[in-house]
């Protein structure tokens, strides 16, 4: 990423979050370096709780792990193996694991390395490419920056109910943040503004 972790969270909190949500969000960050895999976690702090944790062993504790070596032999494919120049079968198995980790994004369940790529892949992309993104870390960082306005919340507040569990919390805090409120009269949407 390029910056220390105290450098890229001051510029996520002061530069890139939003005036509402300032003072009551804080990015987290730690790695464990007496662990013998040097690992850490990650969260979201909103009013000093932690929401969207990173786990490095969620994969394998969660049942991912097992579901790719399932899919892998369901569908036949074979291990990956080393000829000296690279490795055979690779694309076949990075084919069946980004859907697993996808899958496991989409559930809330990440790892460190997710979300520091997540981030790096944010501040490359203007605006509007990140609150349109596929990987929902994008979208968490996005929702909650200073650059989505209040006409841009408005259209995207009939998208909570489709993002995924653990996201529609950080779209509602940003909608409530902003006192936009949604009401549902049969299929249509209708927006109002808190006084």
């Amino acid at each position: 990423m390029g910056k220390s972790w105290s450098g890229l969270k001051k510029e996520l909190e002061e530069k890139f979050l939003c005036e509402s949500l300032r003072g009551r969000v804080y990015y987290f960050l730690t790695h464990y370096h007496d662990a013998h895999d040097d690992y850490g976690r990650f969260c979201v702090r909103v009013d000093k709780n932690e929401y969207a944790k990173a786990n490095p062993f969620a994969y394998y504790v969660k049942g991912y792990y097992k579901l790719e070596c399932r899919t892998k032999g369901e569908l036949d494919v074979p291990d990956r193996e080393w000829t000296g120049d690279g490795y055979l079968y690779n694309e076949e198995n990075e084919a069946i694991e980004d859907k697993i980790i996808e899958m496991s994004i989409n559930n809330g369940d990440f790892d460190i390395c997710d979300v520091t790529e997540a981030i790096r892949e944010y501040k490359g992309l203007p605006i509007e490419k990140s609150i349109a993104s596929e990987n929902p870390i994008i979208r968490m960082f996005a929702i909650m920056d200073r650059r989505i306005g209040k006409r841009t919340l408005k259209k995207l507040a009939d998208q909570v109910d489709i993002q995924p569990n653990w996201l529609q919390f950080f779209y509602k805090l940003r909608l409530d943040s902003e006192k936009i409120n949604r009401k549902k009269y049969s299929s249509e949407i209708i927006f109002e503004e808190n006084r």
